[in-house]
């Protein structure tokens, strides 16, 4: 980065604008701007006033401490990621907090290693709820949540914004129960330009079509959780028009539980041919996803593999099927997630 991209950078990170930080420096807005435009460069005596400022070096204004940054970042985040590997007596995590609250120590307000400190709290706390921790749960629920809301209020990186949302969604709607306070932020999707797959995008990295299947999966992603809080008849047809278009696109790659919220809204509908083609689907998925020897992901670290046919041999026995339960599909898809 040059260094009218590191100021704003800074800048952006304090929640300042530019003519805040003229007004700290006592100058005019415009020599701001130009240092960041790059057309001008601050002297040695406004770098000393920056680094106080940003409370921060001056090699990190000048760029000359930025590879070592994101050297130490990328340290951190592989020392993590072995640290989640699967080892008897860790499945709490500790370790993978550890590291990222060491990592956050070194380099104290990075937003991406507090959101991956955020995921960890929040992936790990499901420990501590099967172990029977519920405060524990709670606690460290919490603490992911107010990382992710510090994020939200200061960061600008509207692809980082983004993810943020996505998780902090999840938190609210699945892990707190909140699902009105969750429900803000499916407003948040960021412009096709602003979308992290979209900005790392080049030609054969990923390929087209690995791009076109994360967009339509982060768009049906939103519109299956909409379509939980839409109960207007038209509205929901709608929104299942965009799903099944999406699906599409997105081929093959789903996973249990993916089509949950779109069967109870046809099946609410009374849709029953479509109610029964998804229940279909979400069966071949809870049988491949139980099968021991399935190279699929489980959350092994949870030291609590989940039953995907169980919950939904539960789920069936809703009252909500009453209307297709006497159809022989019907009664196939529940013999096959009973065996």
């Amino acid at each position: 980065m040059t260094i009218g991209e590191n100021i704003r950078r800074l800048r952006r990170g304090c929640d300042i604008t530019q003519e805040q930080l003229a007004g700290l420096m006592y100058i005019t807005p415009q020599a701001v701007s130009r240092w960041e435009n790059g057309t001008d460069a601050p002297d040695a005596e406004s770098i000393i006033a920056l680094v106080r400022i940003f409370n921060c070096s001056a090699d990190d204004i000048l760029g000359l401490g930025a590879y070592k940054r994101e050297d130490r970042i990328r340290y951190y985040k592989e020392l993590a990621h072995k640290a989640a590997e699967p080892r008897p007596g860790d499945a709490d995590g500790s370790e993978v907090i550890r590291v990222y609250r060491d990592a956050l120590r070194e380099y104290p307000g990075d937003f991406e290693l507090m959101k991956e400190l955020s995921g960890a709290l929040s992936y790990y706390a499901y420990y501590y709820k099967s172990a029977g921790r519920p405060e524990i749960f709670d606690s460290m629920m919490k603490e992911a949540r107010e990382l992710l809301e510090y994020i939200i209020g200061r960061c600008s990186d509207g692809a980082l914004v983004g993810d943020v949302c996505r998780s902090l969604y999840s938190i609210l709607r699945y892990a707190l129960n909140k699902p009105e306070e969750a429900a803000k932020y499916l407003k948040y999707f960021p412009e096709l330009g602003q979308c992290r797959e979209m900005q790392e995008y080049k030609v054969g990295t990923p390929s087209e079509i690995q791009l076109i299947e994360q967009l339509a999966y982060y768009l049906m992603y939103y519109e299956k959780h909409r379509l939980c809080f839409k109960s207007v008849r038209e509205e929901q047809l709608e929104i299942i028009r965009r799903i099944e278009a999406l699906d599409g696109l997105y081929g093959e790659c789903h996973h249990p539980g993916d089509f949950h919220s779109l069967i109870w809204a046809l099946a609410k509908l009374g849709m029953a041919e479509k109610t029964l083609h998804y229940l279909s689907r979400e069966a071949e998925l809870a049988v491949k996803y139980d099968d021991p020897g399935t190279d699929e992901y489980k959350s092994e670290q949870h030291n609590t593999p989940p039953d995907y046919r169980r919950q939904l041999a539960g789920e069936l026995e809703n009252q909500r099927y009453d209307f297709i339960r006497d159809r022989d599909e019907f009664v196939r898809i529940l013999e096959s997630v009973r065996e």
